[in-house]
């Protein structure tokens, strides 16, 4: 049985669509990104950056470079990073989060998309890599990352002296793809408002962790909730085009309550059908898995105007 407690309020929400491509990018100069003296009044603008998890793997470490804006009527705003941040992917679960940028002060208006720039080169530098349980470390790469940038689609607006929050939800589930000995990274992010989205709790009877269908008798292990789009939806592994998971969570033990609990933050308001299944280490992005899952539920989930990051503790990255 879920256990369900959602943030709710009454504030609207503007949906977004989301498209993830790895675009070429051109030679854009450096920027500060502050407005123009003759430009139009500026607001702010921060971005969180969070993550939908995988399984087998003990932490996902990218280095992002730096980001860019493209406003809509206006040449490209760059965000270089005086150093570069090494983001362990997999510490920023649930409601966690870490900033890329925080109240950069940018011009107001309408904006088409957002750049992220990484080093994730075929290169044998360890810059971005996959640390798994048994300990080895493996490089991460993305093909053709050289030239091409992690490009999100989605158009936002920046209103004047005001503050947009928005946050980048990394499925890394979706997004780690192992082809022929070398691990792959096939960015799959959907980026939402921040104060426009709830988060969903729950807790999981510990007998579904080691039932009958489960990959093995180990309640830590192959256990996740998927969220899908709409109510009375047929669950499919996230492989499926028609009916894949918007994102995920992993099941955990709390040892002061004994329970195990799930968190999926960052949510935009509306239906939903939640899935647990216990053979999400079973879940190859790349094949059209026949995963099992133990149920659903419908659930609605309400915008909270005060859901704002939770920042995680920062750690080291080992090479």
């Amino acid at each position: 049985m879920i256990i369900q407690f959602i943030k709710k309020s009454f504030y609207t929400l503007l949906s977004y669509a989301v498209i993830v491509t790895l675009s070429a990018c051109g030679s854009d100069s450096n920027s500060t990104a502050t407005a123009g003296r003759n430009g139009p009044t500026p607001g702010t603008l921060s971005i969180n950056i969070t993550d939908a998890p995988v399984d087998n793997v003990k932490e996902v470490w990218v280095q992002f470079t730096g980001l860019s804006i493209k406003p809509a009527g206006g040449e490209v705003i760059d965000f270089t990073f005086d150093t570069v941040k090494n983001i362990n992917l997999l510490a920023l679960q649930g409601e966690l989060s870490t900033f890329l940028i925080d109240k950069a002060v940018i011009p107001s208006g309408r904006y088409n998309w957002v750049r992220l720039n990484v080093n994730a080169e075929n290169d044998g530098d360890n810059d971005t890599h996959i640390k798994l349980n048994d300990g080895s470390v493996h490089e991460l790469w993305i093909p053709s990352n050289r030239q091409s940038g992690l490009k999100i689609i989605t158009r936002f607006e920046v209103s004047a002296n005001g503050n947009l929050d928005l946050m980048l939800d990394f499925d890394l589930r979706k997004s780690i793809v192992l082809s022929k000995g070398n691990y792959k990274l096939r960015p799959t992010l959907r980026m939402v408002k921040t104060r426009e989205t709830g988060n969903i709790r729950g807790t999981i009877d510990s007998a579904l962790l080691t039932a009958t269908n489960c990959s093995d008798i180990d309640p830590a292990t192959g256990n996740a909730v998927y969220l899908f789009a709409g109510t009375g939806i047929t669950p499919n592994d996230v492989n499926s085009v028609s009916a894949g998971p918007l994102t995920s969570a992993r099941i955990k033990l709390n040892e002061t309550s004994g329970n195990y609990r799930y968190i999926i933050g960052y949510v935009p308001e509306g239906e939903y059908t939640l899935a647990f299944t216990c053979q999400a280490d079973l879940d190859d992005p790349d094949v059209n898995d026949d995963i099992t899952f133990g149920f659903t539920s419908n659930i609605t989930v309400t915008a909270s105007r005060n859901n704002l990051p939770i920042t995680a503790p920062e750690t080291v990255p080992v090479r």
